[in-house]
């Protein structure tokens, strides 16, 4: 699900390893190993409170509009953190948990004190046992990775139901992701589909990503729906998830769903690969050496190339293509290769 890629929910599928036939002189159509998506979900990692701490306020908007939370939330948000510390003692101490789950935040991030991953756990805990349903959502991320405190699986899978069903957008995907993750089957993705829908709804481009690969492999749903999958991937795409981006340009590359749009294959492909994406790298290097959906650039389609290649991703079709460019070809491609990298 970079965009806190700390961790990682999702990989990309099988359907992307084949996009763009390799013989590059023969044709400009484009193949697909495989008409559906093999492997559409992994297990979680959970490597601590997963929604990066630091990259949004720790108080939902419900809290924030408590006027018991203003003074020192406000504090917080301009930046005077031990201020607000100061201000959330006191109401935490007396058990408010808003006020606890500020004060947790403030020591996981060290905001004006000492980190204190430890100490925020507890307050964390305090807070959620008050009813916070973001302290429950991060406190039951920190039971299920076990490194702050004793690993604790039922609890941190209750922990995170709670904050589910209190309305956490990013606790009803780990939730469906928990669930899928112990039992993958087809009842156990019918019992997880509401969460991942409830978060896919809400604009979770990870739990959009989620439905469309349920969706394509009737994972859960009686039968595969493939339009219904292109929807939920055109939403994860359009909210930034290069994964989805770069499948998504397989999807319109081979004409899944509906008609074959090279175009606006490349067009994601070159989102995804902005973004460093691989395989959308790759994907975007053999368009532009075919001229496919874009007019042939052999000097692009050798600098992505490079680039893809540098990150790890080997195409020996590529590499063959590559060595037989001119000299000069191949040095401006380098050349290009070097800016895109540093660009990027």
């Amino acid at each position: 699900m970079k965009r806190h890629r700390g961790w990682k929910l999702l990989k990309v599928s099988k359907s992307i390893c084949l996009v763009v036939t390799a013989a590059f002189a023969l044709s400009q159509q484009v193949y697909a190993a495989e008409s559906k998506i093999t492997k559409p979900l992994e297990g979680p990692e959970l490597p601590g409170p997963i929604v990066a701490p630091g990259k949004k306020a720790p108080l939902d908007d419900e809290q924030i509009n408590d006027p018991n939370a203003d003074l020192a939330f406000g504090a917080y948000q301009r930046g005077y953190y031990l201020t607000a510390l100061e201000l959330a003692l006191p109401r935490a101490e007396t058990g408010d948990p808003a006020a606890q789950t500020l004060i947790a935040e403030i020591y996981w991030n060290g905001r004006g004190v000492a980190r204190d991953r430890k100490k925020a756990a507890e307050w964390y805990r305090f807070a959620a046992q008050g009813g916070n349903r973001e302290a429950q959502f991060r406190y039951a991320n920190i039971l299920l990775r076990g490194k702050l405190v004793t690993e604790d699986k039922l609890g941190g899978e209750e922990l995170m139901r709670k904050a589910a069903n209190a309305g956490h957008v990013q606790a009803n995907f780990n939730l469906g992701q928990i669930i899928t993750a112990k039992r993958p089957t087809w009842s156990a993705y019918k019992q997880a589909l509401p969460f991942y829908t409830k978060a896919a709804e809400a604009g979770l481009a990870d739990a959009q990503y989620a439905l469309a690969n349920i969706y394509a492999e009737a994972k859960g749903v009686p039968t595969n729906d493939e339009k219904t999958a292109l929807a939920w991937l055109r939403k994860a795409a359009a909210g930034g998830l290069d994964t989805a981006q770069a499948e998504l340009g397989v999807w319109l590359a081979n004409g899944r769903a509906g008609p074959n749009d090279p175009k606006n294959a490349f067009l994601w492909f070159k989102r995804a690969a902005a973004q460093g994406n691989v395989v959308a790298q790759n994907r975007l290097a053999r368009m532009y050496m075919v001229g496919l959906g874009v007019r042939k650039d052999i000097i692009r389609g050798g600098a992505w190339h490079i680039v893809s290649r540098r990150a790890g991703f080997s195409d020996g079709d590529l590499d063959r293509s590559f060595q037989k460019l001119a000299q000069i070809d191949k040095k401006r491609a380098i050349e290009l290769a070097n800016r895109l990298d540093g660009w990027r």
